[in-house]
């Protein structure tokens, strides 16, 4: 049996992740197989994990586990689902697109092409006296005999893209594109730079010719700039504007776009309410911070200034009720922090995580110092086997080592109850069939301490997971600023000063 427990919790995660694949691909057609996949997923995935603690630790999980774990993740999954699915009908949207780029084979173009691509989702709808719109679209080939390879093949990676726009009056083509390594070698950011490159495969270009345009060595460094009227460009990236593309997190990953009568990004994955919001609102500080001039003098547009400025970007504001009475501030701090938002999925597995981390090194932690202030248990062990660990040797070709530690399996008398357990042993290995005096634990998952000198030991190792798990929270709800902005920060600093 021990030989096909690893069997059993890979193939019950491989069964989640064929479950959740199912999911996504019957949401389109039918929301209740979707939903049931889900929940089922759900369910493989906790019953695995809850296996693989049991397994591993060699204790009985609580029964109640089994039950609650599961039935919870299932339910926090299909509630995801449902609000994923209803979103759109919150926002009042007709799902009728009346300004801005459909895509057509990479490029964006105006409403009027005789050939778009198909769009899966369109939402549109008013925000802060702005108009927004949101399309999510596939980068997949079309179902032609020339691209059957073709589409086989993207058809197994994630083809699926979502563009956020703002009408804006009709101007000239510019795009903003950010750089990947832009900060060596100074700074490493390779989740940046692949996030940057992700993005890009799905990026809707400007229909007309671009030239590139250069703005200065520090800016160039970080951004490529192209535009089909030059001047216009110049007009748009005064210092100001060159400031928020350079301090704000967002614009490091997104590329931007202004043709025609609308501003817009894309990027990688479905058309999330998170991303709808979120987005619109980047672009709507961004038209706010370019000058008024640009808009009356290239767009026509004289009071499209007043509507920009009168607009409330800030956070709360725009996403109103969205982010929840924890996600809300949560951001807010983030931001600030120069960290990237986190959605609600994000935010409950990171919490989640954490909470398992900090259990984890308080539950080892909490009897140990039963332990060691003797207010655990006190029994004695009947010793029925010993085995004695051998320090063993790492292999660098096979990248393995070989080892044990010493344990001792044996049971215990403890409120009239038998009990058989398999314990490491950090102390002296007693001897087959010997009794000694140990105590136990008085929080799950109940375990042996045999000296002092063992209490000790797991209160050392305990204090790890409860260590990681409070950083994991404080990096999430309460980061710092990453260094390199603390350093800009200090500089811009003393500049004013």
């Amino acid at each position: 049996m021990d030989l096909f427990e690893p069997w059993f919790i890979v193939g019950g995660y491989a069964l989640g992740f064929v479950l959740l694949w199912l999911a996504n691909r019957l949401e389109r057609r039918s929301g209740v197989a979707a939903t049931v996949c889900c929940a089922l997923c759900g369910v493989a995935f906790s019953e695995t994990s809850l296996y693989w603690l049991s397994a591993g630790t060699g204790s009985n999980v609580p029964q109640l586990l089994w039950i609650v774990f599961p039935v919870a993740f299932a339910a926090l999954v299909a509630w995801r689902g449902w609000r994923q699915r209803t979103w759109i009908a919150r926002t009042a949207s007709d799902g009728r697109q009346t300004f801005g780029v459909l895509p057509h084979l990479g490029r964006g173009v105006t409403l009027g092409h005789p050939d778009p691509d198909p769009v899966r989702t369109t939402v549109e709808f008013d925000q802060q006296g702005h108009r927004v719109l949101g399309i999510e679209y596939s980068i997949t080939p079309r179902r032609d005999e020339r691209f059957a390879e073709v589409a086989k093949v993207a058809e197994q990676i994630d083809s699926i893209y979502s563009a956020v726009e703002l009408r804006i009056p009709a101007v000239p083509a510019l795009t903003i594109s950010p750089k990947t390594g832009a900060f060596e070698p100074e700074h490493f950011t390779p989740l940046e730079d692949a996030r940057i490159t992700r993005n890009a495969f799905g990026w809707l270009r400007p229909d007309t010719s671009l030239d590139s345009f250069e703005v200065d060595a520090e800016f160039d460094r970080r951004f490529a700039v192209t535009t089909s009227d030059p001047e216009f460009a110049a007009a748009v990236l005064t210092e100001e504007v060159r400031a928020l593309l350079l301090g704000d997190l967002w614009f490091r990953v997104h590329t931007v776009a202004l043709h025609g009568n609308a501003m817009w990004t894309s990027e990688s994955g479905g058309l999330t309410e998170d991303r709808m919001f979120g987005n619109s609102r980047r672009l709507a500080i961004l038209a706010a911070t370019v000058p008024a001039a640009v808009w009356e003098v290239w767009g026509g547009d004289r009071g499209f200034a007043s509507v920009t400025t009168g607009s409330d970007t800030s956070y709360l504001a725009w996403n109103g009720g969205r982010g929840g009475a924890v996600r809300t501030p949560v951001n807010r701090f983030r931001e600030a922090a120069d960290r990237q938002p986190v959605t609600s999925v994000s935010l409950t597995t990171r919490t989640v995580i954490a909470l398992v981390l900090v259990l984890t090194g308080l539950l080892p932690i909490g009897n140990s110092l039963s332990a060691l202030v003797n207010v655990a248990p006190q029994t004695q062990l009947s010793v029925l086997e010993v085995h004695e660990g051998f320090a063993g040797s790492c292999s660098r070709g096979r990248g393995s080592c070989t080892g044990s530690n010493d344990w001792v399996r044996g049971t215990y008398v403890l409120d009239g109850e038998t009990h058989d357990v398999s314990t490491e042993w950090v102390d002296t290995l007693p001897a087959k069939g010997a009794v000694v005096d140990v105590e136990i634990g008085p929080l799950w998952w109940h375990p042996v301490f045999e000296s002092s000198l063992a209490a000790v030991v797991t209160l050392l190792l305990a204090l790890l997971p409860l260590l990681a798990g409070a950083l994991l929270a404080k990096a999430t709800y309460r980061p710092r600023p990453p260094r390199r902005v603390r350093k800009l920060r200090r500089t811009q600093e003393a500049t004013v000063t």
